[in-house]
């Protein structure tokens, strides 16, 4: 009666063949696994290959039929048994079965699979190529090829159960099991299906009785009051389908459900019939060792378990179809999942009929899982143009409407998009959007504010959309960097990580990781963070910081039912996780679940930096996403002197807007961070949030004892303003602050002068340097500089006249109104060993730029920077005083032996 089974998982013979039949040498390949995880010399190569194993099957086995089974197989697989071909199955995700019985000699097998997997190139495949293979993230990470889910073979009779699609009602408790058959019943049977639930009590039980012939049949039941599955209590029941025939079980299989209901209603989610705010994390489900195959459940279960540690309640696996235990472990340990389907590269009819077929096969093999709650066809547009091409548009609407009627327990999103993509018709209106933090915050808060304001960009512009206008808002992709450890990604012979040697065709090289180390000494990060490790730390920080602006930025708007961050894991030279690529957790793993919570408290300063006794100004609110109403509860408010506000019952889904409070600033004589926390405990004491911000406090400044002077007007004023005294010409100035390079400035420079150059235009800055260095300007917008995917870590050397500036030494959210729309390109490692002050790196420590940079010429000394010093009135940023004074000094200093001022040639400013 027991279907039986033999893994055969392990050792298999391999020949890569390369890209079409000819000699090669044969190796031994573990099975699962894609060859680019194995063979060093096929890390990015696609190709032909075969795979063979010998296996004794028992004679028993025989009475019935014997059946071999692929998990999966990336892309073209052809089988033989014994030297006689039983089958091919074309696409990579799903899996297929033959049934080999009538191949077998004498209980044994030979078991030959010719793999292809195809390129491009018409001479090599040129009835399948690669663009027409669902491929999902393959044209990021390298490509993927071979066995890499399970294999066995198992026993069953001819006719067996093979699917069960169980549909579940938590309102009435009803259930159907939609059970399919390998081939028409042979005799009649009776079909029963029973439910047990997670205490292994007997809940449910119906039969049917079936003529033979049957193809497929649903058997209904009931549960009585069942208990509904959810992220906080992921209740699961069983059910097993028994087939009977004079009163013997003949075959049986079993499949675990939930009870579970998800749907939109006004803008918002509603899971089991209550709110549900969406706190979810992209994850490519890649692995370290192994890349697509799943190391092991335990692996994925610590996994999962660090996910919701960070106050994670969903995941948002990327165009991709995992190993189905990634599902039962969601379905355990309680992780809500977005499922995407797979990407092609074109869309032609034949790459359409694929998808379609994959998505069928994706809902009829994962179908049962309550941790799915929504599909997505398209990705960012990829594998078609929906931007110009109408019948794109239309086809991806008609795919929509199908899948409703296939699946309707769960949301579908047509696009997920990124512009200039769109929507045509969805049952959530999401969207991407990637910007540092802080450097471009404005962009981020602009888009914030029209994702809420529901947007025109969200839909179609063409008019043929489908619209509601209560579609749920969410921003489906946002994030930003922070390295790992190189150390802690180490295989186990102790080797670099393979995909370190990956990522250089990405980005102009800033993806690229090997070397990282040495560029961190060779750019003398050193002199600035001290240890690589510290580095590496900061960069954690920042990316914490940047992550928490973020989403307390759309915690604050009541519109927006969600979000996903990009990622849960880095994958490969995508620095962007939350873990890396082993799971390891970032510095601020213990820290995040605190702004990624149900319930959370968002303070927003009315200034970046604040002066010695100020007081803050303090915009609050709290948001709740629970679905239960929040009770009263207080909020202590604490920096010097701690206060407590009453805060009134909070709906589901709402955010309570406490106004401003004003916050008195500590005296202090050295400028240093203070804490502000804030702590929402309930009436009876329990802590319901927290949140903390560290807040630059800067101390009354002294301005040195020197003259100053510009050719500008009113940056005399502004200097004038800030404390410092004024020369009455250039010729008795101990340091001259301009705005433009000019050969005026370089003369008087060269002639023993000290200058400031805070300059915003594009252009060369020879003679200050050699012209051969090709030190410019250049504007960071439309460059790898801005750090928007990729991000920059922006630094200034605390130390001599920066010192006193607190924070760092990566610029924080202090340098708001200073952050630089424009770098120095060209300084090389002499001046990044003493010269440059401040300077951002991209990516793995790619294309230093500097910010600051002092040189001297001639006889004279200029500083030149790209902050943005003169936004705000004087003295209203502290940030832009206190650089502006450390910049002064810097110039100021001895640059050699240098004449009298007095004995200066008079220039020509009014040419500057």
């Amino acid at each position: 009666m027991s279907a039986a089974r033999i893994s055969l998982d392990g050792l298999w013979d391999f020949k890569y063949l390369g890209y079409g039949a000819k000699p090669a040498e044969s190796r031994t390949i573990l099975v699962p696994s894609p060859w680019q995880a194995q063979f060093a010399d096929l890390r990015m190569r696609g190709g032909v290959a075969v795979y063979r194993r010998d296996v004794e099957i028992p004679e028993e086995w025989l009475e019935q039929r014997v059946f071999l089974h692929f998990g999966a197989v990336f892309h073209i697989t052809h089988v033989f048994v014994n030297g006689a071909f039983v089958g091919s199955h074309v696409g990579g995700f799903l899996p297929f079965h033959f049934d080999i019985t009538d191949r077998i000699v004498s209980g044994k097998a030979e078991i030959k699979v010719k793999v292809e997997s195809p390129t491009d190139d018409p001479f090599e495949f040129p009835t399948t190529p690669f663009a027409e293979m669902p491929f999902g993230k393959q044209s990021w990470y390298g490509p993927l090829s071979g066995i890499w889910q399970s294999v066995y073979l198992e026993r069953r009779i001819a006719d067996h159960v093979t699917t069960v699609r169980v549909r579940s009602s938590l309102a009435s408790g009803e259930i159907s099991a939609h059970v399919r058959f390998e081939s028409p019943l042979t005799d009649a049977a009776d079909v029963t299906i029973a439910v047990v639930d997670a205490e292994e009590n007997a809940v449910a039980q119906s039969c049917a009785k079936l003529a033979a012939g049957v193809e497929n049949a649903i058997v209904y039941s009931f549960v009585p009051a069942p208990r509904c599955w959810s992220p906080d209590s992921p209740y699961l029941y069983r059910l097993q389908v028994s087939m009977r025939r004079k009163d013997v079980i003949v075959d049986q299989i079993e499949t675990t459900f939930g009870f579970r209901s998800v749907e939109t209603r006004d803008g918002k989610l509603y899971l089991n019939g209550k709110p549900f705010y969406l706190r979810a994390a992209l994850d490519q489900d890649y692995y370290p060792d192994t890349i697509c195959t799943l190391p092991s459940v335990e692996f994925l279960e610590d996994r999962f378990c660090k996910a919701k540690q960070l106050g994670l309640n969903a995941l948002r696996c990327h165009i991709k179809v995992p190993d189905p235990r990634y599902y039962e472990v969601a379905d355990r340990l309680g992780l809500l999942i977005w499922a995407e389907l797979p990407n092609a590269g074109d869309s032609t009819e034949l790459s359409r009929e694929r998808k379609e077929l994959t998505l069928k096969g994706l809902i009829d093999r994962d179908g049962n899982h309550p941790s799915i709650f929504c599909w997505t066809l398209i990705n960012e547009n990829w594998g078609v143009d929906l931007v110009h091409d109408a019948y794109h548009r239309a086809w991806l609407k008609k795919l929509y409407l199908w899948l409703k009627s296939y699946d309707p327990s769960r949301l579908v999103v047509d696009n997920s998009p990124l512009a200039p993509s769109f929507h045509v018709q969805t049952d959530l209106a999401d969207f991407h959007f990637y910007a540092a933090i802080p450097d471009s915050r404005e962009d981020w808060d602009q888009f914030v504010e029209e994702l809420a304001g529901r947007a025109e960009w969200l839909f179609s512009p063409e008019g043929d959309a489908v619209i509601t206008g209560q579609e749920p808002l969410l921003c489906s992709e946002f994030g930003n960097w922070g390295l790992p450890d190189p150390e802690k990604l180490r295989d186990a012979a102790g080797a670099e990580a393979w995909w370190f040697e990956t990522g250089h065709d990405w980005s102009e090289g800033v993806m690229y990781a090997h070397g990282v180390r040495n560029r961190f000494q060779d750019w003398s990060l050193d002199r600035v963070f001290g240890t690589f490790e510290s580095f590496i730390e900061a960069t954690q920080w920042q990316q914490f910081r940047a992550l928490k602006y973020q989403i307390e930025a759309m915690r604050r708007k009541p519109q927006i039912a969600g979000y996903v961050i990009t990622e849960l894991t880095d994958c490969h030279w995508e620095a962007n996780g939350l873990l890396d690529m082993r799971s390891n957790p970032r510095v601020f793993h213990n820290l995040f679940h605190s702004i990624n919570a149900d319930t959370v408290v968002l303070p927003k300063l009315d200034r970046p930096a604040y002066w010695s006794g100020d007081a803050v100004r303090l915009s609050l609110c709290v948001a709740h996403g629970g679905p239960n109403p929040l009770e009263p509860a207080a909020l202590d408010i604490s920096v010097t002197e701690p206060m407590t506000l009453e805060i009134p019952s909070i709906a589901p889904g709402a955010v309570v807007d406490l106004g401003m409070i004003s916050v008195k600033l500590p005296v202090v004589e050295h400028s240093c961070l203070r804490r502000l926390t804030l702590r929402l405990r309930s009436l009876d004491g329990r802590l319901l949030a927290s949140n903390e911000i560290d807040i630059a406090v800067h101390a009354r400044p002294r301005p040195p004892e020197l003259s100053l002077w510009s050719s500008h007007g009113d940056i005399r004023d502004r200097l004038q303003a800030l404390g410092y005294g004024l020369a009455e010409g250039a010729e008795t100035a101990d340091v001259v602050v301009e705005t433009q390079a000019s050969a005026a400035l370089a003369t008087y420079v060269r002639a023993g002068g000290r200058a400031v150059l805070l300059t915003e235009t594009p252009g060369s800055l020879t003679p200050f340097f050699p012209h051969w260095q090709n030190v410019k300007v250049v504007a960071r917008d439309g460059t790898l500089w801005r750090g928007d995917w990729a991000s920059s870590f922006a630094w200034l050397r605390r130390q001599g006249p920066f010192a006193a500036i607190p924070g760092g030494p990566l610029l924080d959210q202090a340098f708001d109104r200073v952050i630089p729309t424009h770098v120095i390109s060209g300084c090389n490692l002499l001046d990044f060993q003493a010269r440059v002050h401040a300077a951002l790196v991209v990516g793995w420590i790619h294309r230093p730029a500097a910010i600051a940079v002092g040189r001297n010429y001639g006889t004279g000394r200029i500083v030149i920077a790209t902050f943005k010093l003169f936004r705000d009135p004087p003295g209203e940023d502290p940030t832009a005083a206190a650089l502006l004074g450390g910049l002064i000094e810097a110039a100021a200093r001895s640059a050699g032996p240098a004449p009298a001022i007095s004995k200066l040639e008079p220039v020509g400013w009014e040419d500057l």
